[in-house]
Order: structure tokens, then sequence, then C-alpha cells
């Protein structure tokens, strides 16, 4: 069973369509040549000037001239774009151009809310544009205008400084938009086209009075001219209603106001029209693309795509849509203009209409605004309920902020739905106090409806939230009271797993299995991929008594459910065989499997949510395989991230686990001047938020510098404290702690009870029990357990084991290579014995997409011929791209050999 992970579409596709070539559009050669110039030769081509100039008509024509085979995005701006829709809109937008993202394109919202994260993003994004294979590339941003959010213009910001050679960006925009526009004047980079350079000249307007099929006689252009000043709007407003009445001159500076252009509209347009045609276009003003079907459920009148066809007819400032139906856009002021108008004419029907509009809204965040602006705060808060974790989900919680602020609270507060949505929101960014406080108030509201068995999922999400906030007893207390209860297999699933969780941060050991026994068999009974996807987290479990065969059981079903998606879901599954593979000895494997991780997790776009296991990983594992670089990075960024980043309730509660396991890296590495610094902060640390492993990972890490500093004996007693026979934490701490114990008595030349020490341990690993705790041991100490003179007081399989594992790490001083940086773009690729080496080391999959990349196939082809998912062709290109040291496809594909002639 597979699933894909491609989210939901967030806003309405006509976004991200050029408006459609009008066919009484006229030739303006000027114009067009001095766009066609700047386009191609430009990063930044700017239209800047008042509605109705002529902005969005210049551009659509432009594109069209473009050369063939030119790149081209198109994103029409809304109010409602925060910077993750935007996100979402310009790379469905790229979508067609199938580009070689490293980061699923999706992820691109979670990465922004990163620190740093815009500056990531764009990075992103000028990657995958580098890798488009056509020789030029547009992307077009229109009506910039109605932008609110000033991190969408710094994201603009950064991709302008950093654009490849062969892209440029077109912004249309009413105002200036906030960017560095100084500079690039000065730098020459930047065309710029004013209100003067959009006005029409005399011969344009003659041409459009015969365009619109006008007796060009009876037709005072000059006067027109003078009426409009040239303004785009204006003068095709007038034609269209034959209205060159000298009292509706204006004056000559500019366009008219407002105001007065609303009377011109009233006077020459709106009251000039059949009286159905004005109907029609009052009652779907709110709508802000017209198709017959929706503008026929909104208006309720007969005959609506003879109506449109009328609208288009008559040319009455609309833009026509690329779409499977007719469909047209109303420019902003006429729309304005006719909603002014509904209001002041019919203020009673403006709900209905709203309320309608919204009945087959595709877009949560048009939906929503319609019916707020209804005051349909039930429909609304329905609507929110039940879409909105998906928006969440897809990288959109500002979104669903906004829109959850658009209801009054007394109406929010009323809604548990909604209170489990701002839970879901609060869980986003791990503010457990926030999550605790909104889920138990959706709880409580459900059980107040009436609504038990609903209410026992925020209930556990609360409990889930409480155990990272102080009140630990509390929430295990309240899972134990839920675990009673009846509840369907998504609910029940979700509360073993808090519930596991729970008995690990009591220090529990024996109580995890049996959650988790009890969790994947109500997963088992499920088909909703969302129950898997909440139970996620696991790999920290491994090591605990009995949880080895249900980690197993849960990575074989979660692999087999998310398929070829990458997704956090499949990311836990990984880096449980990473795990899996360390406790078996198998230090090699489990980078491997690392590695698949760290590929879901950068598709992901490095979310908390699955870097802290990944973090955790890599600083044991790379210090465990002598990557000093690797590991010392991962441990610095885990450090980083809970420190400076993460809410407080999340540093309080995980700081100490954080801290020791990068102590136990620093161990690993040899690193005596890191390992006295790191446990001197860990030392420092207690709180009441802690969980119950806090006092023997500062009681480990003290005895590890005892040992450093000399102190055998300390070390020995602390480390016996330690060696409690089973694992209560995360990755073999008792075990390591044995076999480190051993070590010292060896040292200390106590022969006969380091053996009394090691053979148990020994017992069960011969009989197939975890070996990781010895691994993390480090090299030294097994070297020196296995080249001990044991007189025959330890089995000779027993010490050959010792020497095994030993010799598949390297001695500190002896460190691996860590592995080689991406090599940097090459403007031009050449056949090397090298490039022959690394097509050699091309999977046999990644051979047959970079065939096809070589026959010029696109990424959609290339799933269609070899049956694959389109992330995981994606993700081929990127691996292919990075393996081979190129950067664009059309490199890659330079490099596959031809065929015989």
């Amino acid at each position: 069973m597979s699933a894909s992970l491609e989210p939901p579409s967030s806003f309405a596709l006509a976004k991200i369509q050029p408006p459609r070539l009008r066919t009484s559009l006229v030739a303006r050669p000027a114009l067009e040549q001095a766009l066609d110039t700047a386009l191609q030769q430009h990063p930044l081509t700017l239209l800047v000037a008042p509605a109705g100039c002529g902005k969005t008509a210049a551009l659509t024509r432009q594109i069209r001239l473009l050369p063939p085979g030119t790149a081209l995005a198109w994103v029409s701006a809304d109010a409602d774009d925060q910077l993750q829709r935007f996100l979402v809109c310009l790379t469905t937008a790229l979508a067609p151009l199938g580009l070689p993202w490293r980061v699923a394109p999706e992820a691109l919202g979670t990465l922004a809310l990163a620190q740093r994260g815009l500056r990531a993003v764009a990075h992103e994004v000028v990657n995958a544009l580098e890798g488009a294979g056509a020789a030029r590339g547009l992307v077009v941003i229109d009506d910039a205008h109605r932008i609110t959010d000033p991190q969408v213009f710094q994201l603009l910001q950064m991709l302008i400084e950093r654009l490849p050679g062969h892209w440029g960006l077109a912004i249309a925009s009413r105002v200036d938009p906030p960017l560095t526009l100084a500079r690039w004047r000065a730098s020459g980079e930047l065309a710029e086209f004013r209100q003067a350079d959009l006005r029409f000249s005399a011969g344009e307007a003659e041409a459009l009075v015969q365009s619109l099929g006008l007796d060009q006689a009876a037709t005072p252009t000059q006067a027109l001219l003078q009426q409009t000043d040239g303004w785009a709007a204006g003068l095709r407003l007038s034609l269209s209603a034959q209205a060159l009445h000298a009292g509706h001159s204006q004056r000559s500076g500019g366009p008219p106001a407002l105001r007065h252009l609303f009377d011109f509209l009233a006077t020459e347009v709106l009251d000039d029209m059949p009286a159905d045609l004005r109907q029609f276009l009052l009652r779907c003003a709110v709508l802000p693309e017209l198709t017959a079907a929706r503008c026929a459920h909104v208006s309720r009148l007969p005959d609506t795509a003879r109506l449109l066809d009328e609208v288009e007819r008559r040319g009455l400032f609309v833009a026509t849509l690329d779409a499977d139906e007719p469909t047209l856009r109303l420019h902003d002021l006429f729309r304005d203009f006719l909603e002014s108008r509904l209001q002041r004419d019919h203020p009673g029907e403006l709900p209905h209409l709203l309320r309608r509009a919204a009945d087959h809204e595709g877009d949560l965040v048009r939906a929503v605004g319609y019916l707020a602006r209804a005051g349909d705060w039930d429909r609304a808060a329905d609507l929110l309920a039940e879409r909105g974790p998906a928006l969440v989900h897809a990288g959109g919680s500002p979104d669903a902020e906004r829109l959850l602020a658009l209801l009054p609270a007394a109406e929010r507060a009323r809604r548990p739905g909604l209170g489990m949505l701002e839970g879901v929101i609060a869980f986003s960014r791990f503010d457990f106090d926030g999550m605790a406080a909104t889920m138990t108030a959706a709880a409580d509201g459900l059980d107040r409806a009436g609504l038990q068995p609903q209410a026992l999922l925020p209930r556990a999400y609360a409990c889930l939230a409480r155990q990272n906030t102080g009140d630990l007893a509390g929430a295990v207390r309240t899972l134990d009271g839920l675990d009673t209860a009846v509840m369907d297999p998504a609910t029940r699933a979700f509360v073993g797993f808090c519930s596991a969780w729970g008995a690990y941060a009591q220090q529990r050991a024996h109580d995890v299995a049996p959650h988790l026994a009890a969790m994947l068999d109500a997963l088992e009974r499920c088909d909703d991929l969302q129950a898997w996807e909440r139970c996620f987290f696991l790999s920290l479990l491994t090591g605990l008594p009995g949880v080895r065969p249900l980690l197993q059981r849960f990575a074989d079903a979660a692999q087999l459910r998310s398929g070829d998606a990458p997704g956090q879901l499949r990311a836990g599954a990984f880096h449980i065989r990473t795990w899996l593979a360390v406790a078996a000895g198998d230090l090699d494997t489990a980078a491997t499997w690392l590695a698949r991780a760290d590929q879901d997790c950068q598709w992901l776009g490095h979310p908390r949510s699955v870097m802290t296991e990944s973090w955790m990983a890599h600083s044991l594992i790379d210090a465990a395989r002598g990557q000093r670089t690797a590991a010392l990075a991962a441990a610095q960024a885990n450090k980083h991230d809970l420190e400076d980043r993460s809410l407080r309730s999340n540093r309080l509660t995980h700081e100490y686990e954080e801290l020791f396991t990068f102590v136990r890296a620093a161990w690993l590495l040899g690193d005596d001047a890191l390992l006295h610094r790191l446990q001197a902060q860990l030392a420092r640390t207690g709180n009441r938020n802690e969980w119950a492993a806090a006092p023997d990972s500062r009681r480990f890490a003290g005895a590890m510098v005892a040992w450093r500093d000399g102190d055998l004996a300390r070390a020995e007693a602390d480390l016996a404290a330690l060696d409690t026979g089973v694992e209560r934490s995360c990755f073999f701490p008792a075990a390591q702690a044995r076999v480190m114990r051993a070590a010292v008595q060896l040292q200390r030349g106590h022969t006969a009870q380091a053996a009394a020490t090691l053979a148990p341990w020994l017992q069960a690993a011969l009989a197939g029990g975890d070996v990781g705790g010895a691994m993390l041991a480090g090299q030294p100490v097994l070297a020196a357990l296995a080249g001990a003179d044991w007189a025959g007081q330890l089995p000779a399989d027993g010490v050959a084991l010792l020497a095994r594992l030993a010799q598949r790490m390297p001695p500190p001083g002896e460190a691996a290579a860590d592995p080689a940086p991406t090599a940097p773009a090459v403007a031009v690729v050449h056949r090397t014995a090298d490039t022959d080496a690394a097509l050699a080391a091309l999977s046999e999959r990644e051979r047959e997409v970079l065939a096809c990349l070589a026959a010029g196939a696109s990424n959609k082809l290339i799933a269609r011929q070899l049956d694959l998912s389109p992330h995981t062709v994606k993700r081929h290109v990127a691996n292919i791209l990075d393996k081979l040291a190129v950067q664009t496809r059309g490199q890659a594909a330079a490099l596959w050999p031809a065929p015989p002639a």
C-alpha cells in the first residue's frame, strides 16, 4: 500500500495561468521591443503603474513573443498570499518544467519557518532553476502590490540576487515593491516601465479603435487620448461603451480619480447594459474568476454561458484565462466598482452570494474568507476544522492562523474543532504549552457536547504535550485512564504511542513494549495513513526490553504504506532501521539507512520532527565511524536548535538529552577538551521538567570525565551505578556502562572482576543480543578488552566478538575521512575517468533515468515509462546530479554515452 504525500491544492489554479491573449489586443511595437530586450537580458524587469495602465496586457502579449522553448512560470498575487501560500503557488507554477529539486517543493514552506529559512529556501529555488534545461527562463509575478507579507519580498530580493544568468524575474505592480531597486538601477540590472512608458500613442489608439470594429471616422481618437491620457483601461472602457461625451473629460495629468471612474463606469457602462447582463455582473462580482457553472450557482440566473460570452465580447475589463472551460477574470477596478454598486443597491443579497461562492471553492483561504464576510461563522468554522489540519501539514500554519483570526474570539472559543486546529498549529512549532492548553480545551468542549469518543484524541494530544511541560506524572495518569475507554483504532494507536513515551520518560522500561504492541495492533486495523504518521517517532526506543521485534514490525509496515513517497513516516522507518543495524554492530549498514533517512529529511525541508532523530543519530554513528567533522556538525546543529530556537518547555525537558548525546560523541572522538566543557554544562542543568534519565546522564558524563582525569575509582563507582542490566534510555547506555566498567576494572588490574562484569553481557550478545552499547563505548575500550589476557575467564568466542567489533571502528587518532562535499557547479561538462567511474557507480534504476534524460524525456514521461511515482523520479534526478557532480539535467544527459551508430 502506498500513499502520495502531494499536498492538496490550496489555491485556484487560475493564479498560475497567464491570461489568454485577447484578440483585440493591438500591437505596440516600441513597447514590445523594449520589453523583449528587458525580459531576455535583465535579471529584473519592473512594470509599475496605476491600475488599468496595461501592465498585465503588455506582459501577456510579450511572453507569447519570447523565443520558442523559453521556460515560464506565472503567478498572479493575492492579498491572501502569505509566504507559505506564495511558495506553493510558485513551485506549482514551476512544476511543469521538471526542475531537479533537492528538497520537496511542498516542503519549502516548512523550511522557511526555520532560522535563516528564507535564505535556505532561496538557495533551493535557485539551485532548481539552475537545473532547468531551457536556454532562457522567466518568472512573472503579476499584481505584486497585493502582497502584504514582507517575507515574500525578502525572498524575492534573495532570488533576484542569486538568479542564474539565464533566468529573469518580471514584476508588475501598482507601487514600487520593497526591493533594493536603486542598487540594481545603478548596476544596470533593472529594466523599468512606468506609466509614461505604458501610455497609448495616437497610432496605438487608432489600432485599438480598428480592432474593436468601431467607425474610425466617427471616433475622435485625439479627443479620446486627451480624455484618458493614454490610459489603457479608460481608453478601452470608453470605446467599449461608445461614450465620448465632453462632460466626462478628466484632468490630463493622469488617470481619473476613483470616484470619477466609478461614476463613469456606472453611467456609461453599467447603466447602459441590458438588465440581465447588469444583474449578472453585480451578482458575480464576488467571484475572482468567472465560469458558467460557478456564475450560475452564485447568481441563480439562467443562460450564464451566453452572458459570459457577452462580457468578453464587450471587452468589459476582463482577462480570458487558459483553462479547461471558458474562464474570465475581472479587473480589480471593475470588480471593486461592481461590489461597491452591489452593496449600495442590493445589500441584503451580498451574504447569500458570498455563501454560494464558498460552496464549490477549492481554495480554503478564499472559501473561509467568503464565509467570514458573510458572517456565516458556523460554516466557516466547520470548513476550517475539517480542512485546516491539511493546510498546516502542507506548511500553511500562518495561513491557518490568519483564517482563525477572521472568526470572532467568542466563536472560536465555543468550537472544539477549531481548538484542535490551534493545537495542531502549536504542535508544528513544538509549542507544548500552547498545545496542551488548546487540546485540553478542545477535549473539554467535545465532552460537554456529548462527543466523548471524539474527545479522546485531543485528550491524548494534550497528554503528549504535558509530558514535555513538567506534568509528566499527571499526563501518564490521564493516559492510563484513557487506555480503558472504548475508542476507534486510530485513537487507540495514538494513545499507545503516547503511553509508550510516558513509560520511557519515567524509566519504566519494561512497560514500553506492551504499549508499543497495543499501538501496532491498533494501527494494523486502521487504514488511515495519518494514524501511522502520528506515531512515526520511535527510533530512540531501540534497545529497550522487548522492543526490537516491534520496531522491526513497525518499520516494515511503515515502508510498505509509504511506498516511494518521501515523508516523515518513511524517514522514521529508516531511522529505526539505522539503530537496529547499530544494535547488530553493523555501522556501515546503519550509515546506509541513515543516508536514506537524510534524503527524506532533505525533501521534507528539514523539519524539527525528523531532524531531532537525524542529528542524534549522526552525532553518535558518525563519531563511531571516525567522521569527526560530520559528527560535530550534527551535534552542534542539534544543540543550536534546542537551545537557541526551540521554545522554553522543549528545552527544559530535553536539554540534558541533547547534551549527553554530544558528550558521548566527544568520548567516541577522543576530544577531551570538548568532553570536559560539555560535561560541565550538563552538570549545571536540572529542572522539574526533565525526564527521569537526566540524573543518569549527568552521572555517566561525570564517569567519562573521571576516567579521562585518571580517577578510576570514581569512574568505576559511577559506571557500576549505571550498569543496571536493563536499558532504560536511548542508545544502549546500560550496556555501554557495563563494557566501560569492565575496561576500568581491567585497567585497575582487577581482571577477575572485569571478567565477571563482562561475562553476562557477552553471553547475551553471543545469543543474538544487542551489541550497540559496546560500539558506543569506543574503539579503544573494545581493543583493550579484546587484547587482554583473560586466562580463560572469558569464552574464546566472546573475546573474538570483542575483537570483531573493535575492527569495525577506526581508532580516534586514525579517523576515516569525512564524506567529500558536493562538487561545485560547472559550466561545461567533459568526460573524464572520474566521470566514467561516477557513471559506473549509478544504480541500475538511476542509469535508466539518466538514459531517459539523455533522450529528452520530462519527469512526467520518465515516470510513465518506468512506472515510477513523480517523487521517485525527482529523487533519482537529484541523486544523479549529485553523483555526477553536475548542476543541470542537460549536463547530466551530456555525460550519458551515445548509442553506437
